[in-house]
Parts: C-alpha cells; structure tokens; sequence
C-alpha cells in the first residue's frame, strides 16, 4: 500500500466510512461519537508541541499525571461502551476490537500480548491508551512503566499489582462542560488517508483524542501554581466561575493561544465573514468549536465572539487570541463572561491598558 512519506496519498475509503459513521459534527464545532463524548482532531507535530508548550506553563514535570488522565479515560470508554465481553471464546473478539479502535482513532497498532505498541502519538498518550487496553483485556491491574525503543516503538513494562482498584469513573466536570443537547449533527467532511502507521487528512499525519482526557488532566491541575508570570495573567478578567477553575482555564487557553502563534498560520481577520471563514477553517471542522455570534468594533479591533460553553473552550479560546493577534500584530487582552451556558469572550489590544 502507498505510504504519505513516499510522496503518495491513498484514500482509505473503508476507513473513511468506519469514521463518518463513529463520529458526527454538530453546527458548534463539536465532534461527537455515539455515545455523547466530545472529540478533537489534532496533527501528530501539533500534539506533541502542545503538551511541551503546556508541561513548560506548569514548570513540573507532568508526564504521569498526563498517562493517568489518557489511562482513567480509556479504561472508562472501553468499560461503558462495554468493548470487552465476559467469557473465555470472545478473547480473539476482544482483541479484534481493542485493535480495530486504535485503527480508527489513528493511534497506530498494538500488540496486546507482547505490551508493545507502534505509534506516533506522544509516549504518555500512548502507554495511557495502552495499558488501559491491556489491563481491561486481561481484566487485571499493572504496575506500568515504558521504554522508548525508537521513534515509533514503545515497549511497556508491566509488573502484576495486588491492589484492587475500582474502574475508572466518568471524569469531574469542569465550570465549561457543555450544557445542550445536540440533536441535529452534520457529516464530517474530511477523508483518511492510509499511512504505515494511522492515517493522515491530505497528507498531514493525524489522530483523534477523546477532549475528556484534557478535562481529566486540567482538572489535576487544580492547586498547582502555573510558570505564566503577572504580565500573563493579569492580561485576563474572567466573571462567572470560581477562581481556581479560572486559573486552569487561563493555563490551558494560553498553552492553546502559543500553540498557534509558534505556528506558520498566516491569517487575516478584518470583517465577520473572514472570522467565520478563518474559525470554520482552523476550529469547527476538527472540533475544536465554533461561534454563535460574532460582533467587531472596527475603532477598535476588538472582538466579542459568543461562544456555547463546552470541554473545547480553552482551544478555542486560545486559536481566536492566536488569530486576533495575527490580524492585528499587537498583544492580546482577554475578558471572559460566563453565563449560563454560553460564554462571552472578548478580545482587545493589551497595550491600551498598560
């Protein structure tokens, strides 16, 4: 089969079809899957530079806490969605599944016997994902570590553990969690390609991760002190949340919003239409979110975009600084309103107010 790297792209049609039946777009820039759960599309170079931008924001070392959240959220899918069945003939059935998921969700192969999996993701993603896969085949408990082999080889370190631990439960919501209902859901529109290991969206090598995993390693962050100095924060007003989830937000947000600038995104929002066009473009169609409403004061630049409040909030939120800041070249100031279920960001140039 052709690969990207060889200069040639393949469509995987079946692939593709597996896919627009799993999951689904709402007009809110929201991926979903059967069961309600929101997704997000990211490029394998972008996911990576994501979680290096936000460890550094943390300045502690964060890579279990990131394991334990891919871990507890892919235990939970596996055990809701009841992917493993009890009784000794549906093992050759259990691992068919386990392997086709990882297929579909672009996250390479795995060998539930060896602990090894093949991958691009980025090692705490992985061995998460993975063991959550080999401790619910096996119906046991591990004590994990892992080992790089290469770029693309993880081999896990498993130990029996003796300790008894329940399944993982649905993770702690967050202020942002999403308040609607979303009865009408649209096609997605993108196609997979086949790669050696995954699949890439014209040519670019990609996955889909489920957004509770971020909420679970947001939400651990909670009490810790973040490296973004008073310039940083006090560049945001936030009205309608506790102060403690503001922090956090303000973490995830800014790692989202440096995301985009360290990107060669050149973009240039002037009017409604373009801001629409730009977010549909870089947001909705990868489930990243979309605007209800936007409205532009052109005396100023500033911008007000109302936004439903839902798991993406802090990508979003940091695509749309990344996106006023490259229309305007000037540093972004934030203000937040949460009400109800929608949330009233607002965006304007920080030097007026220094």
């Amino acid at each position: 089969m052709p690969l990207i790297d060889s200069g040639e792209s393949l469509v995987n049609t079946e692939l593709t079809q597996q896919f627009k039946e799993y999951f689904s777009l709402t007009a809110n820039g929201l991926i979903r899957d059967h069961n309600d759960r929101n997704w997000m599309v990211w490029s394998i170079t972008e996911i990576e530079r994501w979680w290096g931008i936000f460890e550094t924001n943390l300045a502690v070392p964060f890579g279990r806490k990131l394991f334990n959240s891919c871990c507890d959220e892919e235990e939970y899918q596996i055990n809701h969605d009841e992917i493993i069945k009890s009784g000794w003939f549906k093992k050759s059935g259990n691992k068919s599944r386990i392997v086709s998921r990882w297929d579909l969700f672009g996250w390479g192969r795995i060998d539930l016997e060896l602990h090894k999996m093949s991958t691009l993701l980025p090692t705490s993603f992985a061995a998460g994902f993975a063991v959550a896969s080999i401790e619910s085949f096996n119906d046991a408990r591990f004590k994990s570590e892992w080992k790089q082999i290469n770029q693309t080889e993880i081999m896990l370190e498993l130990t029996p553990d003796i300790n008894i631990l329940p399944i993982a439960k649905k993770h702690s919501q967050l202020p942002w969690l999403s308040r609607n209902q979303y009865l009408v859901n649209l096609p997605i529109d993108f196609e997979l390609e086949s790669r050696e290991l995954g699949w890439s969206v014209d040519g670019e090598p990609m996955i889909i991760l489920p957004v509770s995993l971020f909420s679970r390693l947001f939400y651990s962050t909670l009490g810790n002190t973040s490296s973004l100095g008073p310039e940083i924060l006090n560049s945001w007003s936030i009205e309608g949340i506790e102060q403690r989830f503001a922090e956090a937000l303000i973490l995830a947000s800014y790692s989202s919003y440096q995301l985009f600038m360290k990107s060669d995104r050149h973009v240039f929002a002037e009017s409604v239409e373009s801001w629409i066009n730009i977010i549909n473009h870089f947001c909705k169609q990868w489930g990243w979110g979309n605007s209800t409403e936007i409205m532009l004061d052109n005396n100023s630049n500033a911008v007000k975009i109302n936004f439903e409040t839902s798991e993406v909030l802090p990508f979003f939120i940091g695509q749309t600084m990344g996106i006023w800041e490259r229309s305007h070249g000037k540093k972004p100031k934030i203000s937040l309103d949460f009400n109800g279920a929608n949330v009233m960001i607002s965006i304007e140039s920080l030097l007026e107010y220094i």
